[in-house]
């Protein structure tokens, strides 16, 4: 036994882990570096559906439908693959309701309440039903608004996807 300990230290370092009990083992080396997506978010927007001013109310609108229709775009996974190019392209309108908090972010993650698409929705597939989904709740959840004292605000925010 006594050999087989001397054969062991004669070999080099060991690379054995130990971790005392209740602490997690820590993985030896390095790890694989994975590219942060950047994350999407609105600049604060106005409250603008408060506003009595006809002029700040249309102001307000108009920045916030800029940032949405910028930012959502037709997602590639609705798109018919090439080994079906005969399924039909959603397009189509979705109602999506926001909640927006006092502190003025948006509570996750708005929820679909309408698809009004050109044809019924069994006619897609359902993933790219699934997508059209996702890509709304991802434009609308990035969403910030200026602080209010009220208790929470719904919005209704309809999102027209067009295929181009």
């Amino acid at each position: 036994m006594a050999w087989l300990g001397s054969a062991l230290l004669a070999a080099g370092t060991a690379h054995a882990q130990y971790a005392a009990p209740g602490f997690p083992m820590l993985p030896q080396g390095r790890l694989p570096v994975t590219k942060a997506v950047a994350k999407l978010q609105s600049p604060i927007l106005p409250r603008f559906w408060y506003e009595a001013d006809p002029g700040k109310l249309a102001a307000g609108r108009t920045q916030f439908f800029e940032f949405v229709s910028e930012h959502a775009k037709f997602p590639e996974a609705a798109r018919p693959t090439p080994n079906h190019p005969e399924v039909p392209l959603p397009t189509g309108r979705l109602l999506v309701r926001v909640l927006v908090r006092p502190d003025g972010s948006v509570r996750q993650p708005p929820r679909i309440t309408k698809r009004e698409l050109a044809l019924p929705e069994s006619a897609y597939p359902p993933s790219a039903i699934q997508a059209l989904d996702a890509e709304a709740q991802r434009v609308l959840g990035a969403l910030r608004f200026v602080r209010s004292k009220s208790v929470q605000d719904s919005l209704m925010v309809p999102i027209r996807f067009i295929a181009q």
